[in-house]
């Protein structure tokens, strides 16, 4: 329904020339994307690894992410200077009444599409519906500013609603683009660093030291942890798969998916400098 949206309004836009139907469908397109991203990170996680890909291919989430946010700012930018040349040259053609009608189309089916979401638990299936609430807003926003060109004649409207909209266009963007190009640079998920994951394993009795450690994720929803644990004297295969099992659980009751630890005993030299 949303994509159905988002063409019904680029066509309008393009063949009634309003910067403002782009906007919105640009802002519909966001969210459009962002599900599409989500169903593809579905099916790649279900994929196999194989023997040249490890990991699998959970990264074509955040790469289609980073590519897609750099392709709607490019966009946004492009309707933000064909909105600021009309504010200068004074000109722009009267599109109240395709605003109106195309503007609330949207919103009815933006409206519909968030009340088939509406009441689900699932985080991300909230956060769907938390911006499809805000699609909803702004095609009401384009079509209350195509009644407003309607009844005043001020055919420059279309432009400083262009315009308006331009800043929350760039900030949802920009927000797409450094979630995925931290996932891609590797950087630690939002909420974890190094010494936070060093701390919950060091808290752990017969645990002397902790090394090494690196946190990444290969998702949005997949943060790994890798570290090197010195244990503490010489314990038994018993007591070292009791210690292995504790961390392990506290980390993964922390949100980590994934945990490779490398098990060292006390005085085992290390490659980088040890804490």
């Amino acid at each position: 329904m949303n994509v159905l949206i988002v063409l019904f309004e680029v066509l309008s836009g393009v063949l009634f020339g309003s910067l403002a139907l782009l906007s919105d469908a640009i802002h519909n397109l966001q969210d459009v994307f962002a599900l599409m991203l989500s169903l593809v990170a579905l099916y790649f996680m279900g994929k196999e690894p194989t023997p040249t890909s490890t990991y699998g291919y959970r990264r074509a989430e955040s790469l289609g992410a980073f590519i897609g946010s750099l392709l709607l700012l490019l966009s946004v930018l492009y309707v933000s200077y064909e909105a600021i040349r009309a504010l200068l040259t004074g000109h722009r053609e009267m599109v109240g009444l395709p605003m109106v009608v195309v503007g609330g189309v949207a919103a009815v089916v933006n409206g519909v599409s968030a009340y088939l979401l509406h009441g689900d638990r699932d985080l991300n299936v909230r956060s769907a519906y938390l911006h499809l609430l805000g699609d909803t807003a702004f095609s009401v926003a384009v079509a209350v500013g195509g009644a407003v060109m309607l009844l005043t004649g001020w055919s420059l409207l279309d432009a400083v609603l262009t315009l308006l909209f331009a800043p929350i266009l760039v900030k949802d963007g920009l927000s797409l683009l450094v979630r995925s190009a931290r996932i891609l640079m590797e950087f630690a998920p939002k909420g974890y660093d190094s010494r936070t994951i060093a701390g919950i394993i060091s808290s752990t009795d017969g645990v002397r030291e902790v090394h090494d450690v690196h946190v990444w994720a290969l998702s949005s929803s997949e943060p790994y942890v890798s570290a090197h644990v010195v244990l503490e004297g010489n314990p038994t295969a018993d007591e070292i798969g009791r210690i292995l099992r504790e961390v392990e659980g506290k980390l993964k009751g922390a949100g980590i998916k994934h945990v490779t630890l490398q098990v060292e005993p006390e005085g085992f030299p290390c490659r980088t400098p040890c804490p």
